[in-house]
């Protein structure tokens, strides 16, 4: 009797540890693009040449995308991380996307 019970409540339990495993996997790759995104608009600032930008966030976030923008004296950076594994339907546009802004850093001459 406790067996069939055992096997009725098993696949219960089997789903409910995937959504944990799932929802873990989806704050990871939420919080490594926003620290990407975090370290690449730094770089950006600091004036840093645009394949080294991308090298930094990808560092953080590999296969993530990144957009640099510019507009005066900031910068913009949007990550876009694809969301993956057996929970991946779960995100709104099966991907995760942060942005960060900083400031241009003055060069040595003064300039921004």
């Amino acid at each position: 009797m406790v067996s069939a019970e055992l096997a009725a409540a098993f696949p219960a339990v089997v789903l409910a540890l995937l959504f944990v495993l799932g929802a873990a996997q989806h704050g990871i790759a939420a919080t490594r693009a926003q620290e990407a995104a975090r370290v690449a608009a730094r770089s950006a600032a600091r004036g840093d040449p645009p394949g080294q930008v991308q090298s930094l966030a990808h560092r953080v976030a590999p296969g993530a995308g990144v957009a640099v923008y510019g507009d005066g004296n900031r910068v913009q950076v949007r990550v876009t991380v694809p969301a993956r594994g057996p929970t991946a339907w779960m995100v709104p546009s099966s991907r995760f996307v942060a942005d960060a802004t900083a400031l241009r850093e003055e060069n040595d001459d003064g300039n921004r």
